[in-house]
């Protein structure tokens, strides 16, 4: 499937987060150029990110990750591996993650249309230290997730202290 038939299927598999994929889309393939990466792995990696949020609606907002990439797999008829690993993580990270799986984290997280404090920083630090902005992002929302007595993601804290220990 080419990315003109990826998108008509996702906007109407999920209308509601088409134009925020369409931005991480967009943002993934601007980050990929900058790292060197593939630009056609990382523009189907961004646009089809949050393909599970749809399945996934009342749910915690890690579940959507996964179900995600099956659904990439399945519905989507995506079979590369970096880019499902890529949609996998897209929300907690891992230890040792690619170049892709960490553009596509950063893309979801500094796409234009988001907007919260310290997104600026994070912009710029995409852009100059890949990792150091991963590790930005994720220390911002393990305090978010701290603040509201939410359940911390384990995920997320191993990607946090192997990023620190390799940085």
């Amino acid at each position: 499937m080419n990315i003109d038939e990826l998108k008509k299927k996702l906007e109407s598999f999920n209308p509601g987060l088409y134009s925020h994929c369409i931005s991480t889309m967009k943002e993934a393939e601007k980050l990929a150029f900058h790292y060197g990466v593939d630009e056609e792995k990382a523009k189907i990696a961004g646009l089809l990110h949050d393909c599970g949020k749809r399945m996934t609606k009342g749910q915690d907002n890690l579940t959507h990750s996964k179900t995600g990439a099956e659904l990439a797999e399945e519905v989507f008829d995506v079979h590369d591996k970096e880019i499902l690993n890529a949609i996998m993580y897209h929300t907690t990270g891992r230890e040792n993650m690619t170049m892709l799986e960490k553009i596509i984290f950063i893309a979801d997280k500094i796409e234009p249309r988001r907007k919260y404090d310290g997104v600026e920083e994070l912009r710029k630090k995409a852009y100059t230290d890949i990792d150091a902005a991963v590790i930005m992002s994720l220390e911002n929302t393990i305090e978010y997730v701290k603040k509201r007595n939410l359940k911390l993601d384990n995920d997320s804290l191993k990607t946090l202290k192997f990023l620190k220990e390799v940085k």
